[in-house]
């Protein structure tokens, strides 16, 4: 008889795969937390780039050989202006990509980690039942074997028979 709805192992792989779906879904979530942090590394990085290429440019031009010292100081001012912004873009990166940016990966890899012990809880049970199922049928089998054994050799089928009287 195959595993009845309320049998122990039928039960136990029914939570076994409410538990991968539910890691599926974790891991789901955890990789599309994930993308959106390196979509928001990756803007970061461009706006870092940009803040070193314009302060690389700006100092690339110098300035005139001869300028006045209030001009020259405004230069130098801007020049600092621009490289204290390109420090910061550099800060707010890797904050990002130490605060955000590696925690996201980490929980997607334990996410990834949990779905495949799910997986494999619930295949285990899955084996289980098979074994289980198997087993049914080779007893099944051959007791269709001995019946067709004992109606061949003219003998009534086990069902049929009366046992032995105890004394």
């Amino acid at each position: 008889m195959p595993t009845s709805p309320t049998s122990p192992l039928t039960a136990l792989l029914d939570l076994r795969r409410v538990d991968e779906q539910r890691a599926e879904r974790a891991l789901g979530e955890a990789g599309r937390a994930r993308a959106e942090a390196e979509v928001e590394h990756d803007r970061l990085l461009a706006e870092t780039r940009r803040a070193r290429e314009a302060l690389d440019a700006r100092r690339a031009t110098g300035g005139p050989t001869r300028e006045r010292a209030d001009d020259g100081q405004a230069r130098l001012r801007f020049q600092a202006e621009l490289a204290e912004a390109a420090a910061a873009r550099a800060d707010a990166l890797a904050a990002y990509a130490r605060d955000v940016l590696a925690p996201a990966r980490a929980r997607e890899a334990a996410a990834r980690e949990r779905h495949i012990a799910a997986r494999n809880r619930r295949e285990l049970v899955e084996r289980a039942v098979a074994r289980r199922e198997a087993a049914r049928q080779r007893d099944l089998d051959r007791r269709r074997e001995a019946e067709a054994d004992d109606l061949a050799a003219g003998r009534a089928p086990p069902a049929l028979r009366t046992p032995p009287r105890s004394r």
